[in-house]
């Protein structure tokens, strides 16, 4: 059956509980971000493809049906782009946290098994949703310590209206305050969320040809402001002696 005419997947709670708790105790375990939102998924999915059925430029997606991954994976083309590209951005993002594009694949079919493409609209959305995971982070300018894993997924929740992404937020983010005993914290998820809220709806965008353009040109068109709030808080935290890489596309 193609996935157009499944059901809602029914919500999962001790499995979201499980994720979630297995995400307290690491937070970059990213596989459990996979289950929770499998667990939490229900009507999402489906409502994420009407919206996408809806707007223009989510159409025209859709009907060249290009796959985000191959232009992701070709990392000597990436590297060579000008420096400050989002494309270079997003190579040398990746390179110095050891990622791939390739490895946000492998542990969703960790999580979920390997599924064929049945040709419908939810798995094309799916999987671009996986795939452009690492780019939110490029784009927003939000690092992949646990404050920046946190505020991208705040960052996300507008574009994707994922309920995992919504829970980890908030939980992380009272978690944070704690721990980082930083009172900007909450106000930098917040500051996240916002930001997202007003800025062109990234799922949508020919980000293929977004690559080789300017980062900071990309930003101001799509309308995706300056995370002030977690720049600060990474700023002082760094002060502190915490070791808190930079942010991408920013120097240390």
């Amino acid at each position: 059956m193609s996935l157009d005419h499944e059901p809602p997947l029914p919500i999962q709670p001790l499995a979201a509980w499980r994720a979630l708790m297995a995400l307290r105790r690491n937070s970059q375990d990213t596989l459990q971000v996979f289950k929770l939102t499998q667990a939490l998924a229900g009507k999402r999915p489906i409502e994420l493809r009407a919206r996408f059925r809806s707007h223009p430029m989510g159409l025209q997606r859709l009907a060249e049906r290009r796959s985000l991954l191959p232009t992701l994976t070709r990392t000597d083309w990436l590297a060579q782009l000008p420096p400050g590209t989002v494309g270079r951005v997003y190579h040398d993002f990746l390179a110095e946290q050891g990622l791939t594009a390739q490895g946000l694949v492998e542990l969703s079919q960790k999580a979920f098994g390997t599924m064929d493409d049945d040709g419908s609209d939810r798995y094309y959305i799916g999987r671009r949703l996986r795939d452009m995971h690492d780019l939110f982070h490029v784009l927003a300018g939000f690092g992949r310590d646990e404050l920046g894993e946190v505020c991208v997924l705040a960052f996300s929740y507008p574009h994707q209206r994922t309920r995992s992404f919504g829970v980890i937020a908030t939980a992380g983010a009272f978690t944070l305050r704690r721990r980082f005993a930083h009172p900007g914290v909450l106000g930098a998820v917040w500051q996240a969320y916002q930001l997202g809220k007003r800025c062109e709806w990234l799922l949508v965008q020919d980000i293929e040809n977004l690559l080789s353009r300017n980062l900071q040109d990309v930003r101001r068109e799509l309308g995706i402001g300056t995370p002030t709030r977690y720049l600060q808080v990474i700023a002082d935290l760094r002060q502190r002696g915490k070791d808190m890489p930079p942010p991408p596309g920013t120097t240390s």
